[in-house]
């Protein structure tokens, strides 16, 4: 794709610009002369790629001793690509450099870049003025530490050369006569800052001077203390800790601060550890003389978003070296202070932060990876009475170590990087050191944390929708274009007239200057745009559907409403009619019956007993009185002679009638006794009667 735009140069010319895939960008080609330093090439680690973090790449290129800015379209015009505009622009230092340079990079704003070589450590600021060359840039450049580092005299070399993350103008290096030193640029460049010597072991002990040389560092991350310290790697492979080390001038948020000094009132002070409360006392001290916005009752965190770090150093007290960090194995310290033993020996190190946990990476240069975890805060330590207390030093986790298995004879890479957009997708961009570019596509894992659902939207079958993002613009565009920083400029400027060669000039670098920073944001705002149009649509459309469903469910419910109405209307009547019927029964004569008493219940026992015993022995006797009358009756027999009938018979009526006599004895009795139980009877049921009246 094409793109022409028209620059005012004393005239009107036409610029037409390409954008092609990174890896297909002409300034990634093999020169003719390749082979003219290849075999130091091979030998030195080399990092030829910078990023500022948003729509530029720069390139080193060694050849031609210049620095190649590209513009990048990061997943345009489909999210799998990277595109990059040719022809580059061509950055020229406007200093002689008298090294080769091995490794870049980029300060925060993206104002300035160093270039590190064996002989020299170089920064060059990236808004310069333009050349008679087309489309070339001179860039004013500067030489720091010249007095130190490279100077003939001695052989002190650079090892490691870092931007502080917290600072635009502040470098951090490490040396090879085992000093780390701060340099500001905005100050003074031959000079450090702040100077720290590192002797991880007390002289005269018996280690090997070889295995406690340093070799690599990295600044702590924006966690708690770790924002203000400096990991350093030693030769062996064990890590130690300078907390805390801050450059003067640079910047902090404020709640960030406010935390530490915070804690250390709360938590610090009330420590059982005398130790831990001096050094508690010490961190108060520094905190409120480094940022003097602490103690003043005035400042709120409404007033004063940052604060800028003052220069202070304790008086009496010097920054301790802890370490080496000890590991932990299954919740138990390792007392063994050596780490274990990994072919060759340490070679580089890195410091990240993965959301609330620090990870220390070490590289080892038999190709071996040591990925540790800390498992305790990291808290400042300083040394007084010329004697170091001696510390619990933090100690790590260990994650994950790598090995090749077998030795490999794979060239090293000249140049890494890792870009991302806004929207997740990620690439890798290598530099071998033939100048090919090897660009790689990082697939995004979607896999989401689970979502809660709610229990009502359980019982009414609620779906979860798929695409939880919720981004429409990012960041990086709501906050506006990059403030551009505007090139130094001749103090006789105002008295130059437009139509001037002079005026004109200025006129056209400062056109291109505005030109790169609004028209790329103006383009990347309508790319982000279109590309979230579908997102936005498909967003619309599923909320819609999910809103079409519930309306559904919505109606169902109410049908259902009406049917549960009805329900309840029903049930309401038919407890009133319960209601009814249960007053109405309460109004019947037995339901006011009350219990008998003790001497009730005896009388009544009485009366059961009369009419279920001597009733019934009454009604036998008179049965068996019957029956031996008519066996009498019957024994009269016609054939007797009348003097034996006269004879019997006479004994007979004797018998008879003394039976008669005591069976009506007997009857009598008996009708008193059925006369009187009648009349209790009577008695007791009149009794009964009356007292039911009464109730």
């Amino acid at each position: 794709m094409r793109y022409n735009f028209e620059e005012e140069d004393g005239g009107r010319q036409s610029e037409d610009v390409e954008w092609l895939p990174l890896q297909h960008h002409p300034v990634f080609s093999t020169p003719p002369d390749r082979d003219r330093d290849g075999d130091r090439a091979l030998t030195l680690p080399k990092n030829l790629l910078a990023w500022d973090g948003a729509s530029r790449l720069y390139f080193w290129d060694s050849y031609k001793t210049c620095l190649h800015r590209l513009s990048v379209r990061l997943g345009e015009p489909d999210p799998t690509s990277l595109l990059a505009a040719s022809p580059s622009k061509v950055l020229q230092a406007d200093v002689q450099l008298n090294s080769e340079v091995q490794r870049i990079s980029i300060n925060r704003n993206g104002s300035a870049l160093f270039l590190v070589g064996l002989d020299g450590l170089y920064v060059m600021y990236l808004y310069g003025r333009t050349s008679t060359k087309e489309s070339t840039i001179i860039c004013r450049t500067v030489l720091v530490g010249s007095e130190i580092y490279f100077d003939r005299n001695n052989a002190i070399r650079t090892l490691k050369v870092c931007w502080h993350p917290y600072s635009d103008t502040h470098l951090g290096i490490l040396s090879s006569d085992s000093v780390f030193r701060v340099f500001d640029l905005s100050s003074a460049l031959g000079q450090p800052e702040q100077e720290y010597y590192l002797q991880p072991v007390e002289p005269g002990s018996s280690h090997n001077a070889t295995a406690i040389c340093p070799v690599d560092f990295s600044f702590g991350g924006d966690h708690m203390w770790d924002r203000f310290s400096v990991f350093i790697l030693f030769s062996d492979g064990s890590v130690y800790i300078l907390c805390p080390v801050v450059p003067f001038g640079s910047v902090y948020k404020w709640e960030s601060v406010l935390e530490l000094y915070s804690d250390a009132h709360m938590f610090g002070l009330k420590s059982a550890n005398s130790k831990a409360v001096k050094n508690s006392n010490l961190a108060i001290s520094w905190l409120g003389a480094t940022f003097p916005e602490l103690t003043r009752e005035e400042v709120h965190a409404e007033n004063a978003a940052v604060l800028r770090a003052q220069p202070y150093a304790l008086f009496d007290a010097s920054i301790s070296l802890q370490g080496p960090l000890s590991k932990v194995s299954h919740g138990v310290e390792d007392d063994s202070v050596h780490p274990p033993v990994y072919e060759g020996r340490a070679v580089s190190f890195l410091y990240d932060l993965v959301s609330k946990d620090s990870i220390l990476v070490t590289a080892w240069s038999r190709g071996q990876l040591q990925i540790d975890a800390l498992a305790d805060e990291v808290q400042p330590v300083w040394k007084t009475r010329g004697k170091e207390d001696m510390m619990r030093s933090p100690s790590v986790h260990p994650v994950l170590s790598t090995s090749q298995g077998e030795a490999s004879s794979a060239s090293p890479l000249s140049g890494f990087l890792a870009l991302s957009d806004s929207f997740g997708d990620s690439w890798i961009v290598g530099l071998t050191p033939s100048n090919e570019c090897i660009m790689v596509e990082m697939e995004t894992w979607n896999t989401l944390l689970p979502p809660i659902i709610d229990k009502v939207d359980k019982l009414i079958g609620a779906e979860v929708p798929k695409d939880t993002d919720s981004t429409i613009i990012s960041k990086e565009l709501l906050t506006g274009p990059r403030v551009v920083l505007l090139p130094p400029s001749s103090p006789h400027l105002r008295s130059v007239s437009a139509d001037s060669i002079e005026g004109r000039s200025t006129l056209h670098q400062y056109f291109k200057l505005f030109h790169e920073n609004y028209v790329e944001y103006a383009h990347k705002v309508y790319f982000e745009l279109q590309h979230h149009a579908p997102h936005v649509k498909k967003i619309i459309d599923d909320q819609y559907s999910r809103l079409c469903k519930a309306q559904q469910k919505i109606l169902e419910v109410e049908r259902k409403q009406e049917k549960i109405e009805d329900r309840v209307e029903h049930a309401v009547r038919f407890h009133g009619e319960l209601e009814e019927r249960l007053q109405s029964l309460r109004h019947l004569p037995a339901a006011h019956k009350t219990s008998l008493s003790k001497a009730e219940r005896e009388f009544k026992s009485e009366l059961d007993r009369f009419r279920g015993v001597e009733l019934d022995a009454l009604r036998s006797s008179i049965e068996a009185v019957n029956a031996r009358l008519k066996r009498y009756t019957h024994s009269l027999q016609p054939s007797q002679s009348n003097e034996e009938r006269q004879v019997s018979v006479r004994r007979k009526v004797r018998v008879q009638e003394n039976e008669m006599s005591l069976l009506k004895a007997s009857l009598e009795k008996l009708s008193v006794m059925n006369s009187e139980n009648a009349k209790k009877v009577k008695v007791v049921e009149s009794a009964l009667k009356g007292r039911e009246i009464g109730t």
